[in-house]
């Protein structure tokens, strides 16, 4: 099995993205570089087959119902591309990661992590908001599991578009639907894509963060190529 990772780290306000066998890869940007291929030969796709199937995802208990929400919505964005159901939410679960970044992939479930204790857990950078992580089967492309964290130590994830809760750092909010709709593209497949190839991709290795900041809709390109993976 190939297991590979991709990341979206914070910095300034501008927001780059970012088992225990086979090779593992990361991709982690900073804000103003370009993203890097994933060696597949095609620098919009990290895997050239998918899952071949519909995947069921849950939500960690730990994330707020806004979370949950966004999650159906990204979800319903990409299969409304597609043309037939890519993801299914399947409900709440108190799931736990436990060991190192991979660990989770040990199961066969797809989640979505709320990580609290995402430095310790992931070993990642605490301005890092966001990790997929997905496993790729030996004697092909196709994906077989796949998880989404999100780093919940040092953002809150929530709907940006609505009035910012007291007490909340508004320098550390994030939109979770924006969040979400790009890791569930990386989840079914895709790689970062630089601004200058398509300005209006959700597959950017950056986006700003704040109160009333998100980029909820998909490019021509990135509909194009989310087809090409799911025919």
């Amino acid at each position: 099995m190939q297991r590979l990772l991709l990341t979206l780290i914070m910095a300034s306000q501008i927001v780059a993205c970012g088992s225990t066998s086979g090779k593992r890869n990361s991709i982690s940007e900073n804000p103003h570089q370009a993203a890097n291929a994933s060696g597949t030969g095609n620098s919009a796709f990290h895997s050239l087959v998918g899952w071949q199937k519909t995947v069921p995802y849950y939500i960690t208990s730990e994330a707020p119902d806004e979370v949950v929400e966004a999650s159906q919505n990204a979800a319903d964005t990409w299969g409304d591309a597609i043309g037939q159901v890519a993801m299914k939410f399947m409900g709440i679960s108190e799931a736990k990661r436990n060991g190192d970044l991979y660990s989770s992939l040990d199961d066969d479930t797809t989640y979505v992590y709320y990580e609290a204790n995402w430095n310790s857990s992931t070993s990642k950078s605490s301005t890092t908001l966001a990790t997929t992580v997905w496993e790729n089967a030996n004697d092909s492309d196709r994906i077989v599991r796949g998880d989404v964290i999100l780093n919940a130590q040092t953002y809150t994830f929530l709907n940006a578009l609505n009035k910012i809760p007291k007490g909340v750092d508004e320098g550390r909010v994030v939109d979770a639907e924006t969040v979400l709709l790009h890791e569930f593209g990386h989840l079914l497949g895709l790689d970062h894509i630089e601004e200058d190839e398509d300005s209006d991709s959700i597959m950017h290795a950056k986006t700003f963060i704040g109160p009333g900041l998100s980029f909820r809709s998909l490019s021509d390109g990135d509909t194009q190529h989310i087809r090409q993976l799911y025919p």
